[in-house]
């Protein structure tokens, strides 16, 4: 098996992975987090309890429990798919130690990242989907995507410009990069707080530019955080204004460094893949911005909420990309 075939294979894994992201929003913008209370079981049981004789037993273990069956299937769905990943990057990583003369640093890390990709889906469940956790999960299902992608660039021997990338536009690409990774948990972060209609209205808030509701105390602890069931909420009103507030105005941020690094990218002579990358990323980019401003005008529809985290994982994918590139050029080429 050849260079090429691991690449592809890679692309694929991304795309996979992109699938379990969209189908893991999905389950929980539908409220089914916690439609199984165990793990990897659900309600002791490898599929769902169906038969009444299954229910009683599910009842009886776990007597404090709303069982919903369509809210177990789509919880047990998901961790049938994911688990179909977590198979898929030990073949790619397999394949990547066994038959490629390449540094296999990246596809052992991919493996080690789906190993715990699967400890945080437990802990999802088990700590009773947390925002820090369910955050982290999302953004680590994002980044095995990135590193699935990269992966695949690597294996296909990228061709790199032999003049070295422009120190202004190598900081660039990592500012912009780094606002993203900032912007991206930030949208996790409101969205596993509810607190993704805490404004109803764009360009403003409550009808203010700087609503005066907001409540920045406790909006942004990531630990210490008490041992309830977080389906739903638990944030203060105010505190899911700010948390709201402070995802747009980093959007804002965000746009403006991106368009400043695409007008320094495209004014290279050379450095065509990094053109091509950033390119596609743009179209991804303007599309990122409609469906977070559809999310709040049309009240978080769920099928423009999923597309919005998808599209999230997307950019980062592609981002990074531009970022791998860019790496390359300034330290290896003249």
């Amino acid at each position: 098996m050849d260079d090429s075939k691991i690449s592809k294979l890679s692309f694929l894994g991304a795309a996979f992975t992109l699938f379990v992201i969209s189908l893991g929003a999905w389950v929980r913008l539908t409220d089914a987090g916690l439609g199984c209370p165990d793990w990897p079981g659900c309600y002791g049981l490898l599929t769902t309890p169906d038969t009444v004789d299954e229910l009683a037993k599910a009842k009886e273990n776990y007597p404090g429990a709303n069982i919903d069956i369509g809210k177990a299937w789509r919880e047990m769905l998901h961790r049938y798919v994911a688990g179909l990943l977590g198979l898929y990057v030990f073949f790619v990583t397999y394949i990547s130690v066994k038959y490629s003369e390449k540094n296999y640093t990246l596809p052992v890390l991919i493996s080690i990242l789906i190993i715990v990709q699967a400890i945080m889906g437990m802990l999802t469940v088990t700590m009773l989907v947390k925002p820090t956790v369910v955050t982290t999960h999302l953004f680590f299902g994002m980044l095995t995507a990135t590193l699935l992608f990269i992966n695949g660039l690597k294996y296909a021997d990228i061709s790199i410009s032999q003049n070295k990338i422009p120190t202004y536009v190598f900081a660039g690409i990592i500012v912009t990069w780094s606002l993203l990774v900032l912007q991206i948990l930030l949208g996790g972060w409101t969205s596993t707080n509810y607190a993704s209609l805490a404004c109803t209205d764009f360009p403003k808030c409550l009808g203010q530019w700087y609503p005066k509701e907001m409540i920045f105390d406790g909006a942004f602890n990531l630990l210490n955080l008490p041992d309830i069931n977080y389906e739903g909420g638990f944030l203060a009103y105010g505190s899911k204004v700010a948390v709201h507030y402070v995802h747009r105005v980093t959007a804002l941020v965000l746009t403006i460094f991106f368009i400043l690094t695409i007008y320094a990218i495209f004014k290279l002579k050379d450095h065509l893949f990094l053109k091509r990358v950033i390119g596609v990323s743009i179209v991804f980019f303007i599309l990122q911005v409609v469906l977070g401003i559809s999310n709040v005008v049309y009240s978080l529809p769920l099928n423009i909420a999923v597309w919005h985290t998808m599209n999230a994982a997307i950019l980062m994918a592609l981002i990074s990309g531009a970022l791998y590139y860019s790496l390359i050029s300034f330290t290896k080429a003249k």
